[in-house]
């Protein structure tokens, strides 16, 4: 297990994060640091783009036919993120219960969880997940025991853990974390939405969220877009301080609009 910096505070307790033993408290107490900003975008764009990676997926899967390759190397191209974002910018993406039946991801809990202690309405309920993102290999994970018991297993390295975060009747935010620190989010992003474009909104930010101190988690800002039309926006950071406990950690916390009070309050540079 790791603790888990984000937005430039420790979470502690609840905030203790294990994605090798898909422990409930996956990252909940990260929760009450995401700002309420920017959460409802104009829904008419997000679903044509959703509809759009769709639409180039299956004229994936159906060239692969053409050529006669095997239909699931065209299939292969939705990953299991890019699958989240077109139900999160669908029309149905404010649903919880939309996202039961997300290929790829094994949800540790049923239903959305309150956590009261978290001062914003707006991210005061999550469901927690397991899933993996593309494109890495096979290294030492944290095997999610505890104290002096932890130890390493082998697994892939885009073993990641997943959070629904929102209030009791909306889904607002997608947080995804995985073990490693790597500040290359282009490449990973990439890898997941391979019908979309990367666009940076903004990078170079001088201060961790909420504080003057300066920032330590290289937050950077994009913008994913198929054929101009947003599918979301991701704000994606490191946390590189590794220990026994943990080999560090990478965030991308996926907002349906731009977080412009976000970027303003670390001082970013927008691009």
């Amino acid at each position: 297990m790791f603790r888990k910096l984000h937005n430039g505070k420790r979470a502690d307790g609840d905030a203790w994060y294990s994605a090798a033993a898909g422990d409930r408290a996956t990252t909940r107490f990260l929760f009450g640091m995401l700002a309420a900003t920017c959460l409802l975008a104009v829904p008419g764009c997000r679903q044509q783009a959703a509809e759009k990676v769709v639409v180039a997926d299956t004229e994936a899967a159906a060239g692969a036919n053409r050529d006669g390759r095997n239909t699931t190397q065209g299939e292969a191209r939705m990953t299991v993120l890019n699958g989240l974002l077109v139900r999160f910018a669908s029309a149905d993406g404010a649903s919880w219960s939309s996202y039961d039946g997300i290929a790829g991801v094994e949800w540790t809990e049923a239903q959305p969880t309150e956590t009261p202690e978290v001062s914003d309405p707006g991210s005061r309920f999550s469901r927690s997940g397991r899933m993996t993102l593309v494109g890495f290999g096979e290294t030492d994970l944290p095997d999610g025991r505890p104290g002096a018991d932890a130890g390493t297993r082998r697994g892939n390295e885009g073993e990641s853990g997943v959070t629904l975060s929102g209030d009791a009747d909306r889904v607002n935010a997608i947080v995804v974390m995985k073990f490693y620190p790597g500040d290359d989010y282009e490449s990973v992003l990439r890898k997941q939405f391979t019908a979309a474009s990367i666009v940076p909104e903004a990078t170079q930010c001088a201060l961790d969220f909420g504080t003057k101190a300066e920032n330590t988690g290289k937050n950077r800002f994009y913008r994913i877009e198929v054929d101009g039309a947003p599918l979301a926006h991701v704000e994606a950071s490191v946390d590189e301080e590794s220990g026994p406990s943990g080999p560090g950690s990478t965030t991308f916390v996926f907002y349906r609009s731009k977080p412009g009070e976000r970027i303003a309050a670390m001082q970013c540079q927008e691009v």
